[in-house]
């Protein structure tokens, strides 16, 4: 059950993003006056993962940074797999599409005791900022960019609802109140927000297990 339509869906907002730019066209002004940190030389990664269908979305503030991703945003192949990202259709990355995003997501999985090829296609993750940052430290600039303002609105009108119907899983793993929730909670049958690191990993305790006991019956269907 989809939520309130939007002015503009979250994948019609990305579609206007050309395959080889390095910046939303949106947010072009506000990021070429002001000092950030992120690194435009990558190509802008808003979520990966099915999540135009996927049972399970996990909230993050933002792509980290790896060599490799400047690389890749260079050819062809890579322009071409952030495309596709972008569409909300594609599947989690395989090792051999992007071995340092297939690193990280199986190890941020790996805390629910899924297994990773299962969850490929049924994870998916949202992240408040699109764009890479090798140490994140840009957060009083989000709400000027219309992409991070466009994610926050779409995540509270659409999947939010969505979640606290049951009709879809929303973890937040990282920066909460910019999301809009608190760490500790549960809202409805599955807006979880447990308490978490930095890097995105659960602390040991009751709602931890019960998010992993969400994700497993989701993830197998």
């Amino acid at each position: 059950m989809l939520g309130p339509a939007l002015s503009e869906d979250l994948f019609e907002f990305w579609s206007r993003c050309a395959p080889s730019a390095r910046v939303h066209p949106d947010d072009e002004a506000v990021l070429s006056r002001v000092e950030h940190g992120f690194d435009l030389r990558c190509l802008p990664a808003p979520y990966t993962g099915q999540l135009k269908l996927a049972p399970v979305v996990l909230l993050f503030i933002a792509p980290g940074f790896d060599k490799f991703d400047v690389g890749h945003a260079k050819s062809a192949a890579g322009q071409s797999w952030y495309s596709h990202q972008r569409s909300g259709i594609a599947p989690l990355p395989s090792v051999a599409e992007h071995p340092t995003h297939h690193r990280w997501w199986t190890r941020i999985v790996r805390q629910f005791g899924v297994d990773a090829d299962a969850a490929r296609s049924r994870i998916a993750i949202l992240d408040l900022a699109p764009y890479h940052s090798a140490s994140f430290s840009d957060g009083d600039l989000l709400s000027a960019l219309p992409s991070c303002r466009r994610a926050v609105d779409w995540a509270q009108e659409v999947i939010f609802p969505q979640a606290i119907a049951g009709d879809r899983a929303v973890i937040c793993l990282r920066a909460a109140a910019r999301w809009g929730l608190r760490t500790g909670t549960v809202e409805g049958e599955a807006l979880l927000c447990p308490d978490f690191t930095r890097s995105g990993v659960m602390l040991h305790g009751e709602l931890r297990e019960r998010v992993g006991a969400e994700v497993r019956a989701r993830v197998a269907g």
